[in-house]
């Protein structure tokens, strides 16, 4: 299997995928059902692994074909899930438990060109964009929303943020931010509704508070909802509306 139903099987985040038939690699015959989509396409071994006792894309070739299928934001965002289960393993709970290593960073060159390399030099088409995709793949974003946001901060040309940074208000943990930019103490949330689902008006109360400590120590807020993330245009009209000093830290755009 390959592409979409690839990405399934490894539980690649994705969304609003179209549903369509599995899609299978064959090495001479094309045949489509309701059922299947047989492609005649030949696979490298390299790039075959197992997902629940079938042959599969692995996530990282699957990654890379999503974009043909789903588009450069989509491929983005597996591409960020892949690496980040390369550099931290799959177990969010234990990822939040433990917190990030401090040279977590350093790692992701080595590991994106372990993961990427290969699969982009055997890629028929689009391997620049690929290759600059994976490029800006970094192992912090904690969703797919917040990988969408990043992809489109780098489509801005805004590639300086950091992610994941804690904010201590004394001797205690304050919050953590999505995104930040520090020299404009401007700070991103990309807000998912599960949370408030399952944590109700203590949530909500707890974030107001935040919010509110975090303007008093001079920094600038800007929520995005899930949606909004969606739209690289209406994300950056709210951005710039409501942080417009981040023009000027503008620099060259991705450009795909």
């Amino acid at each position: 299997m390959f592409g979409i139903s690839a990405a399934r099987l490894h539980r690649i985040g994705m969304f609003e995928e179209p549903d369509e038939p599995v899609s299978v690699f064959h090495p001479v015959s094309s045949t489509k059902s309701p059922e299947l989509i047989r492609r005649r396409r030949t696979i490298a071994a390299e790039d075959v692994s197992e997902a629940e006792g079938l042959r599969v894309t692995t996530p990282a070739r699957t990654a890379l074909d999503l974009r043909a299928e789903l588009g450069s934001a989509a491929a983005f965002a597996a591409m960020e899930q892949v690496v980040r289960w390369q550099l931290l393993g799959d177990d969010e709970d234990l990822i939040f438990r433990l917190g990030y290593p401090a040279h977590l960073l350093d790692e992701v060159p080595g590991a994106v060109a372990a993961l990427f390399a290969a699969p982009i030099d055997r890629l028929a088409r689009g391997a620049k964009v690929a290759a600059r995709l994976v490029s800006l793949a970094s192992p912090l974003s904690e969703s797919y929303a917040e990988s969408r946001a990043a992809f489109n901060l780098h489509l801005l040309g805004l590639h300086d943020f950091v992610q994941q940074v804690n904010i201590a208000d004394g001797s205690r943990l304050l919050t953590r931010l999505d995104f930040l930019f520090r020299d404009d103490r401007v700070a991103l949330y990309v807000d998912g509704t599960q949370k408030y689902v399952d944590g109700g008006f203590d949530v909500m109360n707890k974030e107001s508070r935040q919010h509110n400590r975090l303007l008093a120590m001079g920094y600038k807020i800007v929520r995005f909802k899930f949606n909004e993330v969606l739209d690289p245009k209406t994300f950056g009209q709210k951005l710039f509306l409501q942080a417009p000093e981040l023009r000027r830290r503008c620099g060259k755009p991705l450009v795909l």
